[in-house]
């Protein structure tokens, strides 16, 4: 008897937080024989940390289940992002195939043109950070007529894909034929990496941007259920905590003000006020949105129009009477810790991030 799609999708869940991602990556498969656009599998191929070889030798039965199935954008990025390395020019065609999908002809560039095959840049970019609501939000906003959200939300182009330039990035986004539409990107991660203020300064000057932050504990914690999902991380909380927060202690200052990634980067991602500080050093305030994910959370319309006012777009537009359902909710708990664990990390490592979130 088959199993289930339900089955299979449990197991691919399963095997990644065990760390056992090829066999994930062959659930995931099963799958798409059954559903070839089911979003949960093709976004779970697109980032599971696959070494080249298992990519390789999954490629042709993911290429004839793509190639079989009606054209579906997330399908095609994905296939995109696989064959990147084997045949760049077969990529940046199916990229372009599918920034197209679902949009009328009359928002488009003329076909075959220069600009056409340019593709874009965004206009809006969410930030980040990690488990702070971005998924929603991103969600949220792509309900408006006026904006475009790329299907996979984060490409992490400034900070993990720089070096495949420009070109790349732009094969990632709707060309367009005249202004009114807004191309939104959502990669969570750039907030924290050093280098992306001024990369993404350098590359798209005008755009707008968002940043969601959470009560710095409390996304540390959510990040650690976060990567105990994604790459089956090991060990309780409370000495993931108490490790990072005396590594950080232990830093000069300096340091931790140039600080990116650092494992398992729970209370390193949420160093809200260093990495702010980076990027009010090359961009103007007038185009950065700060929210809270609290307000969010507890008022998602409220939070929506002030994002569409911030970015100039009519807040009637929205559809009325529309819901606001959380995007990618953590499915492994971090679970409590110890009151005075949780003090000294507030009082501490993060008693600058945490004055910046009271204050929003």
């Amino acid at each position: 008897m088959r199993e289930s799609k339900a089955n299979w999708l449990a197991t691919a869940a399963q095997s990644r937080m065990n760390g056992r991602f090829e066999e994930a990556a062959a659930a995931y498969l099963k799958v798409l024989e059954q559903d070839p656009s089911d979003a949960s599998s093709l976004r779970g191929l697109y980032y599971l940390q696959l070494n080249s070889d298992a990519r390789q030798e999954l490629l042709q039965p993911l290429r004839g289940l793509i190639e079989a199935a009606p054209p579906h954008p997330l399908a095609q990025y994905l296939l995109a992002h696989w064959l990147r390395d084997e045949d760049t020019a077969a990529a940046l065609s199916l990229h372009r195939q599918a920034v197209r999908h679902g949009l009328p002809p009359w928002r488009l560039a003329a076909g075959g043109g220069p600009a056409a095959e340019a593709g874009g840049l965004p206009e809006v970019v969410i930030l980040g950070a990690p488990k702070s609501g971005t998924t929603s939000l991103a969600a949220y906003l792509a309900g408006h007529p006026g904006l475009w959200l790329h299907p996979l939300k984060e490409l992490h182009f400034f900070d993990n894909h720089w070096e495949r330039g420009e070109g790349w990035y732009r094969s990632q986004f709707p060309p367009l034929r005249s202004p009114g539409l807004l191309r939104l990107e959502a990669t969570p991660d750039y907030l924290q990496h050093p280098d992306t203020p001024q990369r993404m300064r350098s590359l798209i000057p005008d755009a707008r941007l968002i940043v969601l932050l959470r009560e710095p504990l409390d996304r540390a914690l959510s990040w650690i259920g976060h990567m105990r999902t994604l790459i089956g991380l090991q060990g309780d909380s409370e000495t993931l905590l108490r490790e990072e927060a005396e590594a950080l202690e232990a830093m000069e200052e300096e340091a931790v003000s140039r600080l990116g990634w650092f494992r398992p980067n729970a209370l390193s991602g949420s160093l809200y006020a260093h990495q702010l500080r980076r990027w009010l050093a090359v961009w103007p305030s007038s185009q950065m949105l700060i929210l809270r994910f609290e307000e969010l959370a507890l008022a998602p319309e409220r939070v929506v129009r002030r994002c569409l006012a911030f970015l100039n777009l009519d807040g009637h537009a929205l559809p009325s009477g529309r819901s606001y359902p959380v995007h990618n909710q953590g499915m492994a708990s971090a679970g409590p810790i110890d009151p005075a664990l949780a003090r000294r990390c507030r009082e501490g490592v993060l008693a600058e991030a945490l004055n910046v979130w009271t204050q929003l």
